[in-house]
């Protein structure tokens, strides 16, 4: 029987598929760059109004007129902006469902991912990455070195519950810090406005009007993240429940294993992009625990 944990962590290292790894971070850190920014349109720009308007007395009385006109200029850059994420996710998402079909041995569904990746487009994302070594080494060996002894596809997946759980965990934090800054941007409008004579006039214009893109991009983001939580939630709690009923050497049915990825591609799909500054502060602790959870679950299903 081939050793399916030997073959996995072979693969994933392969230098195709470290440049597929490359190509889909690089793709990602675009659409994370566009996503920054409509983040600081809608968080901090609104209070860099606020803060030249009652500092030039000249802006004063325009300021009803400035912030409707910031409203408008929000709304469109933002149809814009999620046009092009939109798309960019999409291509990343696809050369992520290529690696997993052909590292985990899973196989394709045809359907599922209506984007065609070329190769020229994989060496045009990943070719100037792989000049960065402390990228390259962050790619490699992602999955847990303890599948090496894991024979059959319970090592697929173990490294589908992997992608999962770290998934999960990210975005439970990314939710809170959206959540937090959203909430931190309201009250420095109100402050900026209370400590220059709040009435009822500036604050409609100084916060309830700059703060509805706020709102919006919180509330927007706060909910898809839910969804991803629960869907991520349903998906591992599915695999527990398979593994209660396996041991070491049981071989799961493909077509699950094709269910489960179809769910995954799809959380990736739709789910809001997490900025990487979230990924690098979680993600030493992160790795320990899913290294410690897949080891964990190795010991009871031997034992079974």
């Amino acid at each position: 029987m081939a050793n399916k944990g030997k073959k996995i962590l072979k693969r994933q290292n392969q230098d195709n598929h470290i440049d597929d790894l490359l190509a889909q971070k690089t793709i990602y850190s675009i659409a994370k760059n566009y996503q920054g920014l409509l983040i600081f349109i809608t968080i901090p720009l609104p209070i860099i109004i606020s803060l030249i308007v009652k500092l030039d007395l000249k802006l004063v009385d325009q300021s009803s007129y400035i912030f409707a006109l910031y409203l408008v200029f929000v709304a469109i850059g933002e149809k814009i902006l999620e046009k092009v994420v939109e798309r960019l996710k999409n291509i990343a998402a696809a050369i992520q469902e290529q690696f997993d079909c052909e590292v985990l041995d899973i196989p394709i569904n045809e359907t599922i991912n209506p984007l065609y990746i070329d190769k020229e487009t994989i060496r045009r994302n990943s070719k100037k990455a792989r000049k960065n070594k402390t990228l390259v080494r962050k790619v490699t060996s992602w999955y847990s070195l303890n599948l090496k002894d894991v024979k059959t596809n319970i090592a697929s997946l173990l490294c589908q519950r992997t992608n999962i759980t770290y998934d999960f965990s990210v975005r439970k934090r990314y939710k809170t810090t959206v959540l937090i800054f959203s909430v931190l941007t309201v009250i420095t409008l109100f402050l900026i406005s209370l400590f220059n004579n709040l009435t009822l006039k500036t604050f409609l214009i100084e916060v309830v009007l700059p703060s509805i893109p706020v709102f919006m991009f919180a509330y927007k983001e706060i909910s898809s993240n839910t969804e991803s939580i629960d869907n991520l939630n349903h998906l591992r709690d599915l695999i527990e429940s398979k593994m209660k009923d396996v041991n070491i050497d049981s071989k799961i049915d493909e077509e699950l294993l094709r269910k489960i990825q179809d769910r995954i591609h799809h959380n990736r799909v739709l789910s809001p992009l997490i900025p990487d500054f979230i990924y690098y502060l979680i993600r030493t602790k992160l790795e320990d625990e899913m290294n410690y959870s897949v080891a964990k679950k190795l010991e009871i299903l031997s034992a079974a």
